[in-house]
C-alpha cells in the first residue's frame, strides 16, 4: 500500500497505517469482530449517503452490507488529508451496482482519534464527466 503520492504529501503516521492496515485485514478476512474493534463506541460511517451512528448501527452495517456481502478491498493508494486517510480501493463481493462491474472503485475516508475510527465515509469513484445522480433534476 503506498502512502506518498505525487503531490507530495505527507507519509501516515505509524497509528493511522495501522488500523486502516487492520480494516482491510479484517474485512478482507471476513472478522466482524476484529472490525468492530477498530471503531470508537460513538463513531459515524457514511456509506453512500447514509449514515451510521454509534457501534451497535455500525456493527449491524459491518455484518449486513460487509462481511455479510464478502467484501474484499484491494488498497490502490492511500494518503493524508490534514487529519483524514483516504483510501482508493476497489471493492468486490456478493453485491450488485446496477450498471457497474467490479471491482467498484471507491475513496473510504478514515478520521482516527485514539487508535480508533471515528468516522468512516466510503464513495464511489466515477470516471465520467455525467452529472451526479443526486444532482439531476427529475
Amino acid at each position: 500500500m503506498d502512502t506518498s503520492s505525487d503531490s507530495g504529501t505527507p507519509e501516515l503516521p505509524p497509528d493511522a497505517h495501522r488500523v486502516v492496515s487492520d480494516f482491510i485485514a479484517a474485512v478482507n478476512g471476513g472478522d466482524l469482530r476484529a472490525a468492530i474493534g477498530l471503531f470508537a463506541p460513538d463513531a459515524q460511517v457514511n456509506d453512500q449517503l447514509r449514515n451510521f451512528w454509534g457501534i451497535h448501527a455500525i456493527c449491524e452495517w459491518l455484518e449486513r452490507e460487509i462481511i455479510g456481502e464478502r467484501v474484499h478491498i484491494t488498497a490502490m493508494d492511500v494518503r493524508r488529508h490534514y487529519d483524514v486517510v483516504i483510501l482508493a480501493a476497489g471493492l468486490r463481493g456478493d453485491f450488485a451496482v446496477a450498471g457497474m462491474s467490479q471491482p467498484v472503485m471507491v475513496d473510504i475516508y478514515f478520521t482516527i482519534q485514539d487508535d480508533k475510527i471515528v468516522r468512516l465515509q466510503l464513495l464511489m469513484v466515477r470516471d465520467d464527466d455525467e452529472e451526479a445522480d443526486i444532482r439531476k433534476v427529475p
